[in-house]
């Protein structure tokens, strides 16, 4: 019953609405998420991006397995599809799109996103053999994507700018290609597939954010102890162990990125004296 359903062009002409209207729904809710919960960093915004499409890819693998009376699983053949489409329909184009809304405003965003629709009528053709261009689809670009180029005139909010405009458009156009890939590998797996492009683009989203949120940690807790440490010491034997920052840089630079110069014989003789000078700084002889 459902398949002869999605068959029927009326039926699919609803079912778009109904996911338009949801998606539609998604902007003010996610706004009044951000003020209830004081989110306004990126990276901030990332996490919950992240934690939200996990959260939904769990939500379809438990309604898979409910409904197939199986956990929903892919072929080894397809997982590497899966993860592209994670990679590009939910990751990339949702760290994009959050880093472009942070530097446009959200009338501009809405409008370029509807770029999506005008880029897969203008592609389609290219990938799919049944999807042909018409005069009627051709006039309908050609206006959409003027009616883009208006809203980003010189002097008109702003303009165009790269980082924001630019990443938004950009957003719109992985969607697209999302959406091409989905409709590849999909096939009758339209569950498994939904589950798992959504965990693997979520996960791909967090582990853009952690990091960001690791460097947030490392300037909220690192500032305000040291504020803390020179109202209490003096000035000059605080201050002093700025000089250990390009010592701890290099041996994290060894740990995390696997660059050897800290075991060069000038930087440990440089380490050597630096520890010296803080010693002698902070020394402090017993009567």
């Amino acid at each position: 019953m459902m398949k002869e359903l999605l068959n029927k062009k009326w039926f699919a002409a609803v079912g778009a609405i109904i996911c338009t209207a949801l998606w539609g729904s998604a902007y003010p809710v996610i706004k009044y998420s951000y003020a209830q919960l004081n989110i306004v960093s990126v990276a901030d915004k990332l996490t919950f991006a992240g934690a939200r499409f996990l959260i939904a890819g769990v939500m379809v693998f438990i309604a898979a397995w409910i409904i197939r009376k199986k956990p929903p699983t892919i072929p080894r053949n397809l997982i590497g599809g899966a993860i592209l489409y994670g990679a590009v329909q939910t990751g990339l184009m949702y760290i994009l799109n959050y880093i472009g809304v942070a530097n446009t405003s959200a009338t501009k965003t809405s409008i370029l996103t509807a770029a999506s629709a005008f880029f897969a009528v203008l592609l389609a053709p290219l990938v799919f053999k049944g999807e042909r261009l018409t005069v009627l689809k051709v006039i309908g670009v050609i206006l959409g994507f003027s009616g883009i180029i208006v809203v980003n005139l010189p002097g008109l909010d702003g303009g165009f700018a790269f980082m924001g405009e630019g990443l938004v458009l950009i957003a719109a156009l992985l969607n697209t290609a999302g959406g091409f890939i989905g409709k590849r590998i999909a096939g009758g797996r339209v569950f498994e597939m939904t589950a798992y492009q959504l965990i693997f683009g979520a996960l791909l989203i967090l582990a853009v954010a952690l990091p960001m949120l690791y460097l947030a940690f490392v300037s909220a807790a690192a500032f305000t102890l040291w504020t803390a440490l020179l109202t209490r010491h003096d000035a000059g034997k605080i201050l002093v162990f700025n000089l250990l920052i390009p010592v701890f840089g290099a041996i994290w630079s060894y740990l995390i990125l696997g660059e050897r110069q800290i075991f060069d014989p000038l930087y440990l003789l440089s380490v050597i004296m630096i520890a010296c000078g803080i010693f002698f700084v902070n020394y402090t002889k017993k009567v």
